[in-house]
């Protein structure tokens, strides 16, 4: 599977999930970040919730891409 592929996969889950909400609650973008979300990493509490702060920190340059204005 490509890289092509998989964001395809990805951009048909998206409009699946957008055909049955409301145009306010619909993924508009979305980014797939190279990286795991671990305990280890940094990203994770031991109960496994995440850690927005620090994925804003270590990801900020692809949240500002999302934001950006096109």
């Amino acid at each position: 599977m490509t890289d092509a592929d998989v964001l395809a996969e990805l951009q048909g889950a998206v409009d699946a999930a957008n055909a049955t909400v409301s145009q306010a609650e619909q993924i508009r973008r979305f980014a797939v970040l190279d990286a795991e979300f671990t305990v280890e990493s940094g990203h994770l509490t031991p109960t496994l919730k995440l850690k927005r702060a620090a994925v804003v920190a270590d990801h900020a340059e692809a949240l500002e891409g999302l934001y950006a204005k096109r």
